[in-house]
């Protein structure tokens, strides 16, 4: 904690910051340790040779990423390529994270499988009906921690 009275302007916290490189690779665990703490992301699929970029809410749980919608252009393009990218970062302070999951998409239809996926923190920012649940497996996992230049 700083101490209101020293106006000497050295800054520890700072220092600490300059003295890292500018960008540091994450281990697994940190990316994992930053996708459970996640509730907001974005998910790249493919229609034939466009990419979509669309923002969801997810929750990572069991080396998964979980989130649900609704019928329509993400879910379509989702059955048609399995194939997709999570991205999930934050910037504070002088410090940002950010962490990739490329991975395999598929929905959920047992209802066990729902079931489970509703007792985790999944919420929506807007009050939709989202009926369908996706199921993201990582095949890859990186991340990044970078020192904001300000």
């Amino acid at each position: 904690m700083s101490n209101p009275m020293d106006i000497s302007g050295h800054n520890p916290a700072k220092e600490d910051r300059t003295h890292r490189p500018p960008v540091t690779e994450l281990s697994q665990e940190q990316c994992w340790e930053h996708l459970c703490s996640a509730r907001f992301g974005r998910i790249a699929t493919t229609d034939g040779d466009e990419i979509e970029i669309t923002p969801v809410n997810l929750v990572a749980d069991d080396g998964k990423i979980y989130f649900r919608t609704a019928q329509g252009t993400k879910l379509l393009h989702l059955v048609l390529n399995e194939h997709v990218a999570v991205q999930v970062d934050h910037a504070q302070g002088g410090e940002a994270w950010s962490v990739m999951v490329r991975g395999t998409a598929r929905r959920l239809t047992d209802p066990e499988e729902t079931a489970r996926v509703d007792q985790l923190p999944l919420r929506p920012w807007v009050e939709t009906t989202k009926p369908e649940y996706v199921e993201v497996a990582p095949t890859t996992v990186t991340g990044r921690v970078f020192r904001l230049g300000h």
